[in-house]
Order: structure tokens, then C-alpha cells, then sequence
């Protein structure tokens, strides 16, 4: 890595008031897993969380100052954003979470700045670019294998990677093991993007940007697969490109 690390952007999770809590009660909370920020911090980047803010001339401010944006893993985005009532199997949405992600998401897609997202995340970028979820895949489509219980390590399944792809040329491989903690998943997916990698029963697990230079988005959680060297790639590649380097095509 040439010169200063490359500062990335964490949007965090939110915690509101609760009287059960065993600290802060009262307190309004963002929060961040460590392994997101030690994952970002051994592929050379410099880790940040954001503050939640309404802010807009903030948002720019921080669009700005950012390279790079991470979108982590977290609640359901409330089925009102894309167009459907909510489901009973729904979690509960976290409003503030879903304003702010939204949109800061447009000021930093303006930009052509670098966009890694997990999870939720990957759910979050298909609705803001108009696509749709599945709210849950257990009742919706059979499927029970993506939710495995928390704290797992196993594989779960295999993502098959599209050939020439962004995911393809990071992995250097056909295909990749991943893990599985989510019970929504892509349905409609976004004009503006396009689907490189799939679950075997067809699940969309990996898209990218039709034209963005750099926007890779992942269903499972790679955080949690620190022992798996093949994980350690989104990373690296992701903070490569948010410093503004190229990496090396597969072949």
C-alpha cells in the first residue's frame, strides 16, 4: 500500500433506548462488530464508524472525506422501502439506521467511490437502487439453510462466481464457501446492477455495479471467516481500490 492507508467508512448499527439493557438503558447507540474493523485494519485500511446523522451538509462532508464505504450486516430494512407490507417474520426495522444508510448511499455512489457491502448491507444497496427482497426464505422459499445459529464457523453452502466477474477476478476461483446468517435475500434485482455470483438453489449472493467502478456486494459474512484465507481477498481488494490501486486480473 503507497502512502497513508485509506480511510474506511463503517456504517455502524443502531440500539435504541432499552430498559432491559444492562448498560446505557437510555442511551442511543451505534455499534460495530471488531472483526469488520480488524479485517479492514489487516488488509491495510484505516477503519472509522460513522455517527448516524440528519445532517445533509455533514453526509457531503463525510462523502467526501471518506475512500471508502463498508455496509455491515444488521436488521431487516422496513418492507415499506421497497414497495410491500411487512411480513410477521420481519425484525424490527431500525428507522434511523435506514435513513441515514439511504441516504448517504446516494452521496457516496455520486462520487465513484469505492462500496463493499455485507449482509444487509447487500440488501440495502439492492433497494435503494430500486430492487426488492424476499422477506423470508424459510416460509417464501423453502430454503433453511441460510441461517445458521449465531457464532457458527461452518460452511454453509457454495457461491458459484461468474466467470470474468469483479467477485471472479478477487477470488481467482469458480467458486467460493461461504457462510450463511440471513433469512431475507435478493428477489427484484436493481437495473443499475448486475448478479456474479449464486447459491445453488439460485439465491443471488454476490452483485456488482452496472458501471461503478468499483461496488461489490456479498450476502454472506466474511468478518466471520477470518480462519478462511479466500475471505481475507474482499478485503484486501476492497481497501486496494479505496486506495485508489489496481489489482492484478485472474489468468
Amino acid at each position: 500500500m503507497n502512502g497513508n492507508p485509506p480511510i474506511i467508512g463503517i456504517s455502524p448499527g443502531y440500539a435504541g433506548p432499552d430498559p432491559t439493557r444492562t448498560f446505557a438503558p437510555a442511551g442511543r447507540i451505534n455499534f460495530c462488530d471488531l472483526n469488520y474493523i480488524e479485517c479492514l485494519e489487516a488488509a491495510g485500511g484505516l477503519p472509522i464508524v460513522l455517527g448516524f446523522t440528519e445532517n445533509r451538509d455533514q453526509m457531503r462532508r463525510l462523502a467526501d472525506h471518506v475512500d471508502g464505504l463498508m455496509l455491515i450486516g444488521g436488521t431487516d430494512i422496513h418492507a415499506s422501502r421497497y414497495g410491500q407490507e411487512m411480513l410477521p417474520t420481519e425484525q424490527m426495522p431500525v428507522f434511523e439506521r435506514d435513513e441515514f444508510e439511504f441516504r448517504f448511499l446516494e452521496y457516496f455512489l455520486e462520487r465513484e467511490k469505492p462500496v463493499f457491502a455485507i449482509c444487509r448491507g447487500h440488501q440495502t444497496l439492492n433497494v435503494l437502487l430500486g430492487g426488492t427482497l424476499i422477506q423470508d426464505i424459510p416460509t417464501q422459499l423453502g430454503s433453511v439453510h441460510h441461517l445458521q445459529p449465531p457464532g457458527t464457523v461452518a460452511i454453509a453452502h457454495t457461491v458459484t462466481l461468474l466467470e470474468n466477474s469483479l467477485a471472479h477476478r478477487v477470488f481467482r476461483a469458480e467458486t467460493v464457501e461461504v457462510n450463511s446468517f440471513h433469512h431475507q435475500c435478493v428477489d427484484r434485482l436493481s437495473d443499475k446492477l448486475v448478479a456474479t455470483g449464486w447459491s445453488e438453489e439460485g439465491i443471488i449472493e454476490v452483485f456488482e455495479h452496472v458501471t461503478h467502478p468499483f461496488v461489490l456486494s456479498v450476502q454472506w459474512h466474511p468478518e466471520r471467516m477470518r480462519l478462511f484465507p479466500q475471505q481475507a481477498k474482499l478485503f484486501e481488494q476492497f481497501v486496494r481500490a479505496s486506495a485508489r490501486e489496481q489489482f492484478e486480473l485472474a489468468g
